[in-house]
């Protein structure tokens, strides 16, 4: 059985990987690929498949810091 912490490292490590892998896709495929890249990083301007990514990976962030704040009460409660 794995330890919740090495769930939690799991779960953003996929989060992570896909918004790297959406934004290489739409760098790498589409045109102006690179200035979206750059404006992305300058300005937050990003396609949709981007925003999702995005997204998912705030909400996998919220996700672990709620559950550790959960485990931490437990444990000293």
């Amino acid at each position: 059985m794995e330890s919740s912490s090495t769930m939690h490292a799991e779960h953003l490590r996929k989060a992570i990987e896909n918004l790297i892998n959406v934004k290489l896709h739409d760098a790498l495929s589409k045109p102006g690929g690179l200035d979206r890249l750059v404006a992305n990083r300058s300005a937050g301007v990003a396609s949709f498949a981007v925003r999702q990514a995005e997204r998912q990976l705030e909400q996998t962030i919220d996700q672990v810091l709620s559950g550790e704040t959960q485990e931490f009460h437990a444990q000293t409660a």
